[in-house]
């Protein structure tokens, strides 16, 4: 039962709902596109890898089971950043997967049938049996449950067990290819001769003492070095490597209009509280607060007591406590809402509690009828306690599946209020509702079990209140959306060219908006969840200037209007969207030419002489070496590794690096000994082809064509 209960939280499908989807995608489908399926319409494919196409559709089935898993564990709905992350997860797994799957299909590489069976049945199973099946997890239980793979859970749909257990088999089969082509690689990469052993040896341990003499690259003005656009252009192409970007991406310009309430949407808000405010302070009992709030309130009724820490935070924290029970708090603003507070209880809260429980497990129970019985002897023991007033510590001692507490009348001694294990359904019987010598019924999901649980004695210590909230939302009314929109619909008939936003910008600046490097893979721009405005940005072309897009949640919505500025392809971009990288790079390297003929012209033996030809002082860095390249100028791992190389007292040629151009003498040098045991260096040496053997799949992500489609879905229209 323990292995239902856990395949009913993370896989049970709403029949119903996915066939109703089908049935509008296909009816969408005919109506939206006629000439769609007939006349080749768009792809269905979210996108390929190496020619391998991942189809919309299962791509989007992926994403809503990845969401529902997610929800069901943290027991609340996903965020919209948190979906979005989710979404290029499920993505960049599906990826992935073709991948390693075209990477081991090329080296032979299975997982035989007698290895899944040791995967999933042994006593020492693969993580992902001990992550779904949890503390349950035994080779007899796993046994149990593939021998009733086919027979189906009531109110579950059919196969539903089986289409679970594939998708376990799946993921197992998939992690460990990916585990013996990780080892594959790091045996290949691992395998570390002498000869790289010593030269990691030499390389750490060699180190000198230096003079140098800097010649920085601001002493050269940019607007003494002339060029032109066909130079940049130039430079381009002989450094396309440097510039070469593996996805697409666009910078934009925008400016927004929020969609917020005017004074007189507040004020109307208010009034809609202020006009029952009566009604709500009437209520003398607690049912009648949480009567009143479930019909007029948007905050429902929460029926847990809190303390004046749990309530931190909160901008009545202070004075609620000192109310009596009846007494309202209000009017204040809290997160966008007019509300008004009201003590609805009061009591003193214990830390901790000393509990006695009956546990009945379900581990071992296979079938409907043992469920039924049990469930009916459960009712029958909590009846003959409650009702008639039986003995507690006699009926756990006879019942209770507990077998370290049944010996003790049930007891298991204090529980904390801040006990992890004990989840919020349990904190609520034992601290918030329960009341000492009553039994109650307690279902935990995590056991597998249902509890019977009876509070022996408390030590109520800290004030507690209830509150209920009496709340409206403070929401733009259709008149202020309508001279909002208004705003927007000028502003984007005044600036709706490139020439027009661009003059508005440098007349503006603090009022328009920056986001760079939008990729069709990104999700939001600057926090505000935007994937139509993303899907804008790409069907744009550079120099356009959008209509007006609504964008945001409920309570944070504005109007956009979006100048594309820039756009830099993938592989080699043109000029126009990189050109003030290339600039910066081509007036450093001019400038490392005329500080280089400077000192070659200086003719100088030594660096001393070199120094004083160049009006530069010597400065000093004793020991760099290849690990330590840090000079007072800055970290130039150029300079120390000339430095170390070069031979003693030799002076050496212009060195480019990142702040200047340098010039070198090794003063002293110090030579480690010839090594006698390289066991150390063979070891990192092997320790770092084991990092790189797991980040394989992203190297051969970067050698693969990925085509990512997902934009043209998932933008709107």
């Amino acid at each position: 039962m323990a292995i239902i209960g856990d395949i009913r939280k993370r896989s049970g499908l709403l029949v119903g709902a996915i066939a109703l989807s089908i049935v509008l995608f296909l009816l969408g489908d005919a109506v939206n596109n006629q000439f769609g399926v007939l006349k080749g319409g768009r792809s269905n494919d979210a996108g390929k890898v190496n020619g391998e196409a991942i189809s919309y559709q299962d791509y989007s089935t992926q994403l809503n089971e990845n969401i529902k898993n997610v929800e069901t564990q943290q027991k609340a709905s996903l965020n919209d950043m948190m979906r979005n992350n989710l979404s290029q997860q499920t993505w960049d797994d599906m990826v992935n997967k073709i991948i390693m799957d075209n990477a081991c299909a090329k080296t032979g590489l299975t997982v035989s049938d007698d290895e899944m069976v040791s995967l999933t049945t042994s006593d020492n199973p693969h993580q992902i049996i001990r992550q779904v099946f949890g503390a349950q997890y035994s080779p007899q239980n796993i046994r149990q449950f593939l021998q009733n793979l086919d027979v189906d859970d009531k109110n579950f749909e059919p196969g539903y067990k089986r289409k679970f257990w594939v998708k376990i088999e799946k993921e197992i089969k998939k992690s460990q290819m990916q585990l013996k082509y990780e080892t594959l690689v790091t045996k290949g990469m691992g395998n570390v001769p002498t000869w790289m052993a010593e030269n990691a040896y030499y390389e750490s341990s060699r180190t000198a003492d230096i003079g140098y003499v800097m010649l920085a690259y601001n002493e050269v003005n940019d607007n003494d070095i002339k060029y032109t656009d066909n130079d940049l252009k130039d430079y381009l192409g002989k450094n396309a490597a440097r510039f070469t970007a593996q996805d697409e991406r666009r910078n934009i310009r925008f400016v927004t209009f929020d969609i917020l309430p005017s004074s007189v949407d507040s004020a109307a808000a208010l009034k809609s509280l202020t006009d029952k405010v009566e009604d709500f302070k009437k209520g003398e009992k607690k049912s009648d607060d949480s009567l009143f709030v479930k019909g007029n309130s948007e905050t429902a009724f929460e029926d847990l007591y809190k303390t004046k820490e749990q309530m931190m935070g909160s901008p009545i924290t202070d004075s609620i406590f000192n109310q009596p029970v009846g007494a309202i708090v209000g009017p204040y603003i809290d997160n966008n809402m007019y509300k008004f507070a009201k003590v609805s209880a009061r009591k003193m809260m214990s830390d901790s509690v000393k509990v006695r429980e009956i546990l009945f497990s379900f581990a071992n129970v296979q079938s409907e009828g043992e469920q039924r019985k049990k469930l009916q002897l459960i009712d029958s023991i909590y009846k003959a306690i409650d009702s008639l007033h039986a003995d507690f510590g006699a009926m756990a001692a006879g019942y209770s599946d507990d077998a370290a507490s049944k010996a003790a009348g049930g007891l298991v001694g204090s529980v904390n209020i801040n006990d992890p294990s004990k989840d919020e359904m349990y904190k609520t019987i034992v601290f918030h509702n329960g009341v000492v010598g009553k039994p109650y019924k307690y279902l935990d999901q995590q056991a597998n079990a249902i509890k019977i649980i009876e509070i022996v004695e408390e030590h109520p210590s800290k004030p507690a209140v209830k509150v209920a909230y009496f709340s409206h939302s403070i929401l733009p009314s259709a008149e202020t959306e309508k001279n909002i929109y208004g705003n927007a619909t000028q502003f984007a008939q005044n600036n709706s060219s490139e020439e027009k936003f661009k003059a508005y910008m440098k007349a503006n600046p603090t009022g328009v908006k920056q986001a760079a490097n939008i990729t069709k893979s990104s999700y939001d721009v600057n926090g505000m969840s935007a994937r139509s405005l993303i899907k804008w940005t790409f069907d744009a072309n550079r120099g356009q200037v959008s209509s007006i897009m609504t964008l945001g949640s409920a309570l944070d919505r504005k109007h956009v209007i979006t100048y594309l500025e820039s756009v830099t392809g993938k592989g080699t971009p043109d000029l126009e969207s990189v050109k003030d990288q290339v600039k910066f790079f081509f007036l450093q390297d001019k400038k490392y030419e005329l500080l280089s003929k400077k000192v070659n012209d200086a003719k100088a033996a030594n660096i001393e002489a070199l120094g004083a030809a160049l009006s530069k002082p010597v400065q000093q860095a004793p020991g760099v070496s290849f690990l330590n390249s840090r000079l007072p100028n800055g970290n130039e791992p150029a300079v120390a590794a000339t430095g170390v190389c070069i031979a003693q007292n030799k002076l050496s040629g212009p060195i480019k690096g990142n702040m200047g151009v340098y010039i070198v003498q090794k003063m002293n040098s110090v030579e480690p000994p010839k090594p006698t045991d390289l066991t150390q260096q063979k070891m990192m040496l092997g320790q770092m082809a084991a990092m790189r053997a797991r980040s394989m799949s992203e190297a051969l992500k970067k050698l693969a064509k990925i085509d990512d489609n997902r934009l043209s879905f998932e933008g709107g229209n």
